[in-house]
C-alpha cells in the first residue's frame, strides 16, 4: 500500500500527471519549479525523492523529463502526437547538456509508433550498422536505458561522437561492435567517462527522398 502524501506533494503529483497526459512527456524540474513558484529546484528534488520513496513515481536516470508515474496509462486521441526530443550535440562527459541543447522535436502518430518513455531521437551519423539495415541519415528512436541488454543495438556517445552499434559487455569490458566492414570495434572499461550509453534503438525511420 502506498503511503499518504502531504497537500503539496499531492499538488506536484497531480501537476506531473496532467502535464504528462497533455504533452505526452513529463515536465522538467524547472517547469515544476516555475509552476509552484519554488525559490530553488532543491525543493522540487526533495518532493520528487519523497514521491519516489512512497511508490508514486520512478526517476530511472538524471536526464531531463525522466519522471515515470507508476500506474499512469496514457491514451492519446487520434489527433494527438507523441513528441520526443532530437539531440545532435553529443557530450559523453556531460549527457545532461545534450538534452538542454536540442535540435528540435520529432512528432509521431501513436497509431503507427508505440514509443516507450523516456525516449529520444538521433540522426545516424555513419554506415557502421549497414548490414543491420541502418544507414547514415536515418533517424533512430532510442529508449533510454542505463543497462541495455547484451547484443542489443544501442546509441552510444564516444567523446563528442554519437554512434549506433551492437552492445556487448564481458568481464567488465564494453564492446561497441559495427556490422559493416571498414569500422572498428570500440572497447571500453565500465565507468569510462568518455563513454555514455544512451539506450536501446527501438525504431529506425528512413528518409525516402533527400
Amino acid at each position: 500500500m502506498k503511503q499518504t502524501l502531504t497537500k503539496k506533494q499531492n499538488q506536484v503529483l497531480d501537476f506531473i500527471k496532467d502535464y504528462t497526459l497533455k504533452n505526452q512527456k513529463p515536465p522538467t524540474i524547472r517547469e515544476i519549479c516555475k509552476k509552484f513558484n519554488f525559490k530553488s529546484t532543491n525543493a522540487v528534488y526533495s518532493i520528487l525523492k519523497t514521491l519516489e520513496k512512497k511508490g508514486y513515481i520512478q526517476k530511472p536516470n538524471s536526464k531531463a523529463r525522466n519522471i515515470i508515474i507508476n500506474d499512469l496509462k496514457i491514451n492519446p486521441t487520434k489527433n494527438e502526437f507523441i513528441e520526443i526530443p532530437i539531440i545532435s550535440n553529443f557530450n559523453a562527459k556531460n549527457p545532461f547538456a545534450m538534452f538542454t541543447q536540442l535540435n528540435g522535436t520529432l512528432k509521431l502518430d501513436p497509431k503507427n509508433f508505440q514509443i516507450p518513455s523516456p525516449s529520444f531521437a538521433v540522426e545516424v551519423t555513419d554506415d557502421g550498422m549497414q548490414k543491420n539495415g541502418i544507414f547514415k541519415g536515418d533517424i533512430a528512436i532510442v529508449v533510454q536505458k542505463a543497462n541495455p541488454k547484451n547484443d542489443s543495438i544501442v546509441f552510444a556517445v564516444v567523446g563528442n561522437e554519437g554512434l549506433i552499434r551492437q552492445f556487448k559487455i564481458e568481464n567488465g569490458e564494453i564492446n561497441l561492435i559495427p556490422s559493416s566492414r571498414g569500422y572498428e570495434t570500440l572497447k571500453f572499461k565500465e565507468g569510462d567517462e568518455n563513454l555514455w550509453i544512451g539506450g536501446e534503438v527501438s525504431w529506425i525511420i528512413r528518409k525516402l527522398s533527400y
